[in-house]
């Protein structure tokens, strides 16, 4: 599925902000070590790790432009976890569960397969920051 529009950074990071804010998950994502780690800017975002997670005692970078490899999203997807670690968010609910959607900070509803789908959209379009 394409994304109905060229997906750029701030739609990641609209995209992790409104699953980490749904009122369903079972977890709160400040208490997680990684926190809001979006939260930064595109260079950070693209060229850096998430903070407090290894993978087999390496730091874990956050972008990979081939999205089997790209942590931030095989950590959405991926099933019982990637790289030994659980699906995100942390007891669900999770963008492949059937029916998943949220509310983005501009009042767009979408749903987990859109979510799915626009990543790897932006991944494999050269990750665009506007």
């Amino acid at each position: 599925m394409a994304p109905a529009k060229r997906v750029v950074f701030s739609d990641i990071q609209m995209y992790l902000e409104a699953i980490a804010n749904n009122p369903n998950d079972k977890r709160n994502v400040d208490n997680s070590g990684h926190g809001r780690f979006w939260n930064v800017s595109y260079v950070q975002f693209t060229t850096g790790t998430i903070p407090d997670e290894d993978c087999n005692g390496q730091p874990i970078p956050i972008v990979d432009r081939d999205p089997a490899k790209c942590s931030f999203y095989q950590a959405l997807k991926a099933k019982p976890g990637w790289c030994k670690l659980g699906q995100m968010p942390q007891a669900g609910p999770y963008i492949t569960d059937p029916g998943y959607s949220v509310k983005l900070g501009n009042g767009t509803v979408i749903s987990g397969a859109d979510i799915d789908a626009n990543i790897v959209w932006w991944l494999t379009n050269n990750i665009p920051e506007k």
